[in-house]
């Protein structure tokens, strides 16, 4: 007896055939069926298929009512975990401003550290969680979250505590990074020393915590931290077991993604002005590139050259990058953008918030829809896929549903 059937979606699209993002990648079932027990997908075909199979009532039935019905959306990269605002710095950038000045200044990230610093853990959840909800609204069933706006060891445990009652409180999953180098905080007057710091001080302690995350990730960017000091930081993350990722190549190529494959990294994000050597070495060593561009979108920097970063073999994911620097809650807005901006298809833009996002976490049970993988999917009232970067601004999800328990539902 099947806990859910789901019947008559117009474009059941599965993401499980992996790819360059073709229609063919994509596995789009014409007038769709599923089949979930035990949380897990038992069953896919056409709903004219299903109707010849022979097997108990299932306990609910979900009538797509000819909608799109795509994985749930994986966010592999968030900084969603932080009190306070800043909504005043987009003003001062409309005028002028650069991220980096607005940074040296004492804003940007430092701005909030200082506020969440001062939050406890449970009001950091507090407002985080509010973000989450909106998420999963827009489809989010999976999201990555890091640290990084405590910057000494104190306020990082603090902020891994808030990500682990965070998991708790939402229904969907969240994954944790450390980003143990994101920017120098005040209290030290040189980068060399905090690296020093977050390396004999912090990664020790995170490595022991309780609710331990399961990536290690730093910013590597001129200005900010250099490709040695990131060098040093992830050889000692590997050595105490994380899984790695890296910040790089924002603003200018700092060789981060060179330093992504050598070090082993799951993912390099940003690489925006990466050079073709380093994204040649991504590609070999099989790190993900995750674009995120919202992100250029607000600091008024270059889009990254998707085109060219898939042409050279790499897997590309797409995040939100939802922070405090570019508050986006919707991976169908940065879909749009990244068609527009980056130039990717619609099925390489919807397989960058799914299949490719999964790789982006390490994650094979999510972000594609096919047997034995979690029954994580979305159902829209759009007909077709190419509408989502396509019709931005609405509301269009009608179900969001994880693990086979609807965990968001409204009637459109």
């Amino acid at each position: 007896m099947p806990e859910l059937v789901l019947v008559n979606a117009g474009e059941l699209v599965t993401c499980a055939g992996g790819g360059d993002g073709d229609q063919e990648a994509l596995g789009v079932i014409e007038d769709g069926a599923l089949m979930v027990d035990g949380g897990r997908i038992s069953w896919i075909g056409t709903s004219k298929e299903l109707g010849r199979k022979t097997f108990g009532k299932p306990r609910r039935t979900m009538d797509a009512r000819g909608g799109l019905v795509t994985p749930g959306f994986v966010d592999p990269h968030t900084h969603l975990v932080f009190a306070g605002s800043r909504e005043d710095e987009l003003d001062r950038k409309t005028r002028g401003e650069s991220y980096v000045s607005i940074l040296s200044s004492g804003g940007g990230i430092q701005r909030t550290v200082r506020d969440t610093r001062k939050a406890t853990a449970r009001e950091i959840c507090a407002q985080s969680l509010a973000r989450v909800e909106q998420m999963v609204a827009n489809g989010v069933t999976t999201v990555e979250t890091k640290t990084g706006y405590g910057q000494r060891a104190r306020d990082e445990l603090k902020m891994i505590q808030a990500i682990e009652l965070l998991r708790k409180a939402t229904k969907i999953d969240v994954v944790s990074t450390f980003l143990g180098l994101h920017a120098k905080p005040p209290e030290f007057d040189d980068s060399g020393e905090y690296v020093d710091y977050a390396i004999r001080e912090m990664l020790p302690l995170v490595a022991r915590s309780q609710a331990r995350p399961a990536f290690s990730d730093c910013f590597c960017e001129e200005g900010i931290f250099s490709r040695g000091d990131c060098a040093r930081y992830l050889r000692a993350s590997r050595e105490l077991g994380f899984s790695l990722k890296i910040h790089a190549d924002e603003f200018a190529d700092s060789r981060g993604a060179s330093l992504a494959a050598e070090s082993g990294c799951v993912s390099a994000d940003h690489i925006g002005h990466s050079g073709p050597a380093g994204i040649e070495s991504m590609a070999e060593k099989g790190v993900v590139a995750v674009l995120l561009p919202g992100t250029s979108l607000y600091s008024s920097i270059s889009y990254a050259d998707a085109k060219g970063i898939i042409r050279a073999g790499c897997s590309v994911a797409l995040g939100t990058d939802l922070s405090p620097n570019s508050w986006i809650e919707s991976p169908q807005f940065v879909m749009g953008l990244a068609c527009a901006g980056l130039k990717m298809t619609p099925a390489q833009a919807l397989l960058g918030f799914t299949a490719n996002a999964a790789k982006a976490i390490s994650r094979a049970d999510v972000g594609s829809l096919r047997l034995g993988n979690s029954a994580d999917f979305v159902v829209h009232s759009l007909t077709g896929y190419r509408q989502l970067p396509y019709r931005l601004g609405g509301s269009y999800v009608r179900k969001v549903i994880k693990e086979g328990r609807e965990v968001y539902s409204r009637e459109v």
